[in-house]
Formats: C-alpha cells, sequence, structure tokens
C-alpha cells in the first residue's frame, strides 16, 4: 500500500504488480470474515476500475479457491460539489450470493451505493465486504447508512488511511483535514505530497494501466492545478493534452483551470 499510495509516478506494469500484491494481503487479512465454501461468496465487479483489483486472481493465490463474479458497469453522469451522480447501464448478477466482495476506490459512495441498489432488485444480501486502496469517510459512511436500513452487514478495508475527500469529489488526500491516518503517514505525505491535498489514487484510477496517455494527461493538469510542475512528483511531460480524454475530470480541475490548452 505504502508504494501505491506514496508514489504517482506509478504506471503500467509496476502499477498492475502492486496492485495485485496488496490485494491478496487484503483478502488475507478478511479471511476470518469469509464463508468456508467459495459457492457462498461472490466478487461484484465494478467496471471498469474494479477490475484493477484483481480479486479473482487474488483470491485463488490467497485461498487456492475459485471466486465467481457478478458483473456490473456504471457511469457518472454528474461530479460537483453538490454531489456525484451515478447511474448502471448494464449488469450481469448470475453469480448472486449473500455475501460479496467489492474492490473499488471509494470516493462519494454514490458508486457502490447504486451497484447495491441495482443488485437487491432481484437477489438478497446479507453482508458486503468492501476492499478500498483510498477509501473516504463520507464513503463509507454513505454506504453503510444505506446497507443497515436493509439489514445488510458492511464491512470495509482501506488502505493506510481513511480519508477525507476535497470538495471537487475527487482529490482523496492523506492531508485532508478529515483524513485518519497514523502520523508516520501524515507526515511523510507532507513531504512527499508538498503539504498539499493531492489524491492519492490520480483522478482516475485504474487509468495508469488502462489507459496510461490519460493518467499522463491527468497528471501533467493535477501539477498544474497544483501550481507544481517542476516537483518531479507526477509523470514527465509527453505530448500535447488530448482534452477529449480528460472530459469526465473537467470538474476536478475546473475551479482553477480554465483550458489545459494553455498549459506547456
Amino acid at each position: 500500500m505504502e508504494r501505491l499510495l506514496f508514489n504517482r509516478k506509478n504506471l503500467g506494469l509496476d502499477f498492475v504488480r502492486e496492485c495485485r500484491e496488496a490485494s491478496v494481503l487484503f483478502l488475507r487479512h478478511v479471511k476470518p470474515l469469509l464463508p468456508a465454501e467459495s459457492s457462498d461468496v461472490s466478487e461484484m465487479m465494478i467496471l471498469t476500475k474494479g477490475y484493477y483489483y484483481f480479486l479473482h486472481a487474488a483470491y485463488e493465490l490467497a485461498f487456492r479457491r475459485n471466486l465467481p463474479i457478478n458483473f456490473v458497469a456504471t457511469n457518472r453522469t454528474n461530479v460537483s460539489e453538490e454531489g456525484v451522480t451515478v447511474k448502471v447501464h448494464f449488469a450481469n448478477f448470475d453469480a448472486a450470493t449473500e455475501t460479496l466482495l467489492i474492490g473499488d476506490t471509494i470516493a462519494s459512495g454514490e458508486t457502490v451505493r447504486v451497484v447495491l441498489e441495482a443488485y437487491l432488485e432481484a437477489h438478497s444480501l446479507r453482508r458486503v465486504i468492501i476492499l478500498s486502496y483510498a477509501g473516504t469517510i463520507v464513503g463509507a459512511q454513505r454506504i453503510t447508512s444505506f446497507c443497515l436500513t436493509r439489514n445488510i452487514e458492511p464491512i470495509f478495508l482501506f488502505g493506510l488511511a481513511a480519508f477525507g475527500i476535497a470538495q471537487n469529489g475527487f482529490d482523496i488526500a492523506f492531508l485532508h483535514n478529515q483524513t485518519i491516518a497514523s502520523p508516520k503517514y501524515l507526515e511523510r505525505a507532507r513531504s512527499v505530497y508538498h503539504d498539499r491535498g493531492i489524491s492519492v489514487a490520480g483522478w482516475d484510477f485504474g487509468s495508469q494501466a488502462q489507459a496510461p496517455k490519460k493518467y499522463h494527461a491527468l497528471a501533467r493538469i493535477e501539477a498544474h492545478y497544483w501550481d507544481l510542475p517542476q516537483s518531479g512528483l507526477f509523470p514527465s511531460a509527453d505530448g500535447p493534452i488530448d482534452g477529449s480524454l480528460v472530459v469526465k475530470e473537467r470538474s476536478a480541475y475546473a475551479s482553477k483551470i480554465s483550458r489545459i490548452d494553455e498549459i506547456e
């Protein structure tokens, strides 16, 4: 987790390998809470970013068992300081069980809430276990509130901290005033992140491997957003920014950057 959350240059296979290792360790921690038989637990993979938790492969490595998978595809239709709107546009719940494992980077918590709501339209659910490399307090609270009103037990495993989230809905940072973390990590973050509330997961987690060109573009915008273009914290500049790649994240930076074509 330290290698994931303190290295914003982590890209490609290095990023993939760190994610895989982290998920194996997450699952070993949660083993006492899992049903004895794999038929009693399944994954809810939230496409596309849930893919980068590699829970199916991690489950095999941790327990030498198969993990059945349900699939759901969502998209954010709006992100602003007022909140986030998420819609489900594809779902396959063929592997439905009463215990679900979800690997997801939890920001507002709205994606998981909407996914569980869709699942409950056809299936019963007793427990949901959420593994998050970077999860927020407000997101966990929203999911917990939803679950408890439906007699579902929510369990969260977060990496290194329970994070606060900035008003833009994207920056999940150690140096947010609501973040709960070990003092050693807060002190380390002051040095690594130049005493700024920079997101440990970037503005589109998973793009580090899924869409490196997009990640480079977003990281370059972040560097200017935080006035750190020469800091070495982010990947080096890689050609002009393709504005079409970062449209969905515009609300992350719009308050400070109006024209990305002016970024050098």
